[in-house]
């Protein structure tokens, strides 16, 4: 029997058909095919492939496997199905695929964060921290972008542009200008001096000279404390706006007639014997943590709450705890307040991008950087500004301009804001 018609197993069907392989090329190579076009040769199968490698000498190269064989039940290769080899054995994703995999998870979560953040339960108000760092995500998102397009991974592109996108609708309006084209006729200037040691007494001259130099019609200082009492920077004030009051931690100067004061109480902290404790300064055994002002302005009266929150830290109850009950009891009584014009100015320690920002919108305010100011107007820290927490909320004027403005002084904790209005 001809070794062509016997396989390792027997008789092989398919020799005939091999054969006439065979005949055909001959006849191709001696041009005896006539009008018929030379036939592709099939594929062989596996055991045609076997076949010819045991008893033709092929070596060429084995069929090729299908997908699901190759790459497993999992999809295609950067989906990070195990590949298999021909005994059977699955590989774990390389190190590519795995990074793919993970940058797109990241992006996902981004995006997800982004659009449905105010949805999240603030537990012990870990997501109220989150929220006041929103615009930075902008950078993270950046750099997963640079890393999936190294990775080379599609569904990685797909996710982090899918948050780029969703930051870009969300924030990017506000690195562009704002403003109402309407003439200002009230400038206010506001600042938090409050700093760490001898610093305060620098802010305070510094924001002295800023103050009258911007022509502000209004200067609101917070944390004056009884220690700069005597202080020149005061005194230079006082004769450059001939309406001006210190009471409890704040300072107010004015170009118009200041017609009343009164402290309102925001159960923030007690003052002691000597009037240093917290909050509050100069007056013994009263609650503070604002001052409410009525300035007799050419256009009519303006009402302003000059407030100072507590400072969002963390502590064993949660985030921000001692400040979140302040705003609460300020919401309250700006809220039972019916002055045509009122405006919250301040350092209000509360993020534009915190959800509880919204309690003051919520009152029918409108902060002036949002209204009128270019890009997020960071406030805080000054030696490099993460986050705005001094602000100005008004109703019933219009906010023209909103600005930060450079310090004067070095060791400063916050950027005094300067703010143009129209009543």
């Amino acid at each position: 029997m001809d070794a062509r018609e016997t396989g390792p197993y027997g008789s092989d069907p398919e020799a005939p058909e091999a054969d006439s392989r065979g005949a055909d090329m001959h006849r191709a190579e001696a041009g005896d095919l006539g009008d018929d076009p030379l036939p592709l040769p099939r594929p062989r199968s596996a055991d045609e492939y076997e076949y010819a490698h045991r008893f033709e000498g092929y070596v060429g190269p084995p069929p090729a496997r299908g997908l699901e064989e190759a790459y497993g039940s999992g999809g295609d290769g950067d989906a990070g199905g195990a590949a298999a080899d021909e005994d059977g054995h699955h590989h774990w994703p390389s190190a590519r695929q795995q990074l793919g995999t993970a940058i797109a998870v990241l992006g996902w979560a981004i995006a997800a964060f982004l659009v449905a953040h105010r949805f999240v339960p603030g537990s012990a108000g870990l997501v109220s921290l989150l929220e006041s760092g929103l615009p930075w995500l902008a950078v993270p998102t950046v750099i997963l972008l640079l890393g999936a397009l190294a990775a080379r991974s599609l569904r990685a592109v797909l996710a982090t542009l899918a948050a780029a996108s969703i930051w870009i609708v969300g924030y990017g309006p506000e690195l562009m200008p704002r403003g109402d084209p309407l003439p200002a006729n009230l400038r206010v200037f506001s600042e938090d001096i409050n700093a760490p040691g001898t610093a305060t007494a620098a802010e305070l001259a510094g924001a002295a000279q800023l103050a009258p130099g911007q022509h502000a019609d209004i200067v609101l200082l917070q944390g004056v404390y009884p220690q700069l009492a005597s202080s020149s920077a005061l005194a230079n004030l006082n004769s450059a706006y001939p309406n001006h009051l210190t009471q409890y931690e704040f300072g107010v100067w004015s170009r118009y007639k200041i017609a009343d004061s009164a402290a309102v109480s925001l159960g923030t902290t007690t003052a002691d014997i000597n009037g240093s404790s917290g909050l509050v300064a100069g007056v013994a055994q009263v609650v503070v943590g604002a001052l409410r002002v009525t300035i007799d302005t050419p256009e009519g009266p303006l009402v302003l709450y000059v407030v100072h929150l507590p400072q969002p830290t963390l502590g064993d109850q949660g985030f921000a705890k001692a400040r979140d009950a302040a705003l609460s009891r300020l919401v309250k009584v700006v809220r039972a307040d019916h002055a045509a014009r009122l405006a919250v100015v301040g350092d209000v320690n509360v993020a534009q991008t915190d959800r509880r920002f919204s309690d003051l919108t919520g009152l029918g305010l409108t902060s002036a950087q949002a209204a009128a100011g270019r890009g997020f107007g960071f406030t805080w820290p000054a030696e490099f500004p993460v986050v705005r927490l001094d602000d100005l909320l008004v109703r019933g004027a219009d906010p023209v301009r909103s600005v930060v403005l450079s310090a004067l002084s070095g060791g400063k904790t916050h950027l005094p804001i300067e703010v143009d209005l129209h009543l």
